[in-house]
């Protein structure tokens, strides 16, 4: 058994994809999946399953989407992939000060070569604002020093820029996962 952390993508924000925790946390333990715990309502979990990453989000994207009647995305990390991310913070003294200026987005695959150009498109699209992106394999870091509400980072504008699917967490959701997945 490994340990696997899930990020659920676009699960209960802004009214859509609403999935209880409670029944997130049935569905994986349905699937034969031990020790499941989640964390607030955006669509962590935390749990210990037989398999690949490939085959355990496949396995959970096929129950999510049999469960909300439509697609779900699903991104799954171990913990010491999740180590890892964390020991390559390149904004680990922002975050260290403040743990919601600081976001790690999952990739869903490796980006394009392109996906720096468009990246910097982004950042282009409002210069009042001092945020910044560090491309780490399948990991996007984020400092965003003005707050999350205003970035011109969203769901949409970094799937077209990455080319793949992402899910967005903030450094202090980052942490507390690592730490429940510690066993």
């Amino acid at each position: 058994m490994t340990t696997y952390i899930a990020l659920l993508r676009a699960v209960n924000v802004g009214g859509t994809g609403k999935l209880p925790m409670a029944d997130f946390r049935a569905l994986l333990q349905d699937l034969g999946y031990c020790n499941v715990e989640t964390y607030i309502q955006s669509g962590n979990a935390v749990f210990d399953a037989p398999g690949s990453t490939a085959t355990v989000a496949k396995a959970i994207a096929k129950a999510l989407e049999k469960h909300l009647s439509g697609p779900a995305g699903v991104l799954v990390r171990t913990h010491g992939q999740l180590g890892e991310l964390i020991a390559a913070n390149p904004f680990a003294a922002e975050a260290a000060a403040d743990g919601t200026k600081v976001h790690v987005a999952f990739l869903s695959a490796l980006p394009p070569a392109s996906a720096s150009e468009e990246l910097d498109r982004i950042v282009a699209k409002n210069p009042l604002r001092r945020d910044r992106w560090h491309l780490g394999g399948d990991t996007l870091y984020l400092h965003l020093p003005d707050g999350a509400a205003d970035t011109k980072f969203t769901g949409k504008s970094l799937d077209r820029a990455l080319g793949c699917i992402a899910t967005a967490r903030n450094w202090n959701t980052v942490m507390k996962l690592h730490a429940m997945s510690l066993r």
